[in-house]
């Protein structure tokens, strides 16, 4: 459905792609916290997190493609099935999630709105009770890959070659993560750098 409005706000303003861009890539740097919604905050919730990636233009076009890596950080509670055995709880979960989006971004003075939806990938990190030997214990953190889809909205501020942007964005799994249903809304404040000039001379 975002996909979709992306498409259709293109198509409304071709007076905009008459003319050529001059900030054609921006790399991003975004900090915040990725908040578990449904089913996934009963084991997972939110810590302070990072992001990083690059906002690429399409052409002449306010079209863009939107590459991200999600560093984002989790408080862990162990589900179980009986609730009689060992858990771990108050544990930490990372995850390492690269996302590639198409966007659309429609600029008003210094202001402009965008929407992005995509796909992405990764691996989430649980930590998981290995072995109990008497009083101690043996832990490990478990290797859960999951591929997700998504689709959100934002909006930024520009200072010349620098944006100042707050976004959200929803993920969800396609995937089980060890056994659970997987889904979450990063949200994010941070700035982007017009860096056009290291790929473009002119």
């Amino acid at each position: 459905m975002i996909f979709l409005v992306i498409f259709f706000a293109a198509m409304r303003s071709p007076a905009q792609n008459q003319t050529p861009r001059i900030d054609k890539v921006y790399f991003r740097s975004g900090f915040g916290f990725s908040v578990p919604i449904a089913e996934t905050k009963s084991y997972l919730k939110p810590k302070f997190s990072t992001s990083l990636g690059g906002m690429v233009f399409l052409a002449k076009s306010q079209f863009f493609v939107y590459p991200r890596l999600g560093l984002n950080a989790y408080s862990y509670d162990q589900l179980t099935k009986t609730g009689l055995e060992n858990r771990i709880l108050n544990g930490r979960s990372t995850t390492y999630l690269l996302s590639l989006d198409l966007g659309y971004r429609k600029a008003i003075n210094r202001f402009a709105f965008y929407g992005v939806a995509g796909t992405g990938g990764g691996f989430i990190l649980l930590p998981k009770i290995s072995a109990l030997q008497g009083s101690a214990i043996t832990m490990r953190n478990e290797l859960n890959s999951i591929i997700l889809l998504e689709g959100g909205i934002g909006g930024d501020y520009s200072f010349g070659n620098v944006l100042i942007f707050a976004e959200g964005t929803y993920t969800q799994a396609l995937n089980k993560l060890a056994g659970q249903t997987y889904q979450a809304v990063p949200v994010n404040i941070g700035i982007r750098t017009n860096i056009s000039k290291v790929f473009y001379k002119n």
